[in-house]
């Protein structure tokens, strides 16, 4: 969590209503609604708000943004989609890790694949990064809505809220890509079968033997 968060937080906690703490901790409403959705999908509370931050005069509710899944006007207005396969690798489970995937257009044409050395780290620990790493890229290429596609089914359903994140060694991880998530309009995460997801892998081999080869 950044100051600017930190700050947000607190002023929540100290009363303020939701527009009075954003803009007191130099953050944009929307930004605070990401934020505190972010926080609410980690409790397990899947599209909602603390009560706490609606505030007394209600300004998230009525005001401040509508829910991400009622954003299909700006969605309308031509905002670039991606779709995402992502993976990662883990030598050892913990060993030498990497990360790798394909970003597509929703027609099926290839934008760019990426792989990348993670160091030591679990697999489901490279499975995230995967996802961040994807994302980043993503947003560099001015994508607002993205599907990402990846064969960890715990990691899927963590990030789309259904399942908690028990594994302390995985809240980093989790926080890491939220913090990408909080830049896009909509983000949807799928489960596949490893079948379908066969380039991802292959990149996300290369990243962790780091062995300089292309794909």
């Amino acid at each position: 969590m950044g100051k600017k968060e930190e700050s947000f937080v607190r002023a929540l906690i100290d009363g303020s209503t939701f527009r009075e703490a954003a803009s007191a901790a130099g953050l944009s409403e929307e930004r605070g609604r990401r934020f505190l959705e972010s926080v609410a999908r980690f409790a397990g509370a899947v599209g909602s708000v603390p009560e706490f931050a609606i505030g007394g005069d209600g300004a998230l509710g009525r005001e401040a943004a509508p829910p991400r899944n009622a954003r299909s006007g700006r969605a309308r207005a031509g905002l670039s989609e991606l779709v995402i396969f992502s993976d990662g690798a883990s030598l050892g489970n913990p060993g030498p890790s990497g990360a790798g995937g394909v970003i597509m257009t929703p027609d099926g044409g290839i934008v760019e694949e990426y792989h990348e050395h993670l160091g030591h780290a679990t697999n489901n620990v490279a499975e995230y990064e995967a996802v961040r790493i994807g994302l980043a890229r993503a947003l560099a290429h001015g994508a607002r809505r993205v599907l990402v596609r990846l064969d960890s089914e715990l990691v899927a359903n963590q990030l789309s809220g259904r399942f908690k994140v028990r594994d302390r060694k995985l809240i980093d991880a989790y926080f890491r890509v939220e913090r990408v998530l909080s830049k896009f309009e909509d983000v949807r995460f799928e489960a596949i079968p490893r079948e379908e997801n066969t380039r991802a892998d292959r990149l996300a081999q290369i990243g962790a033997r780091s062995d300089g080869a292309k794909p």
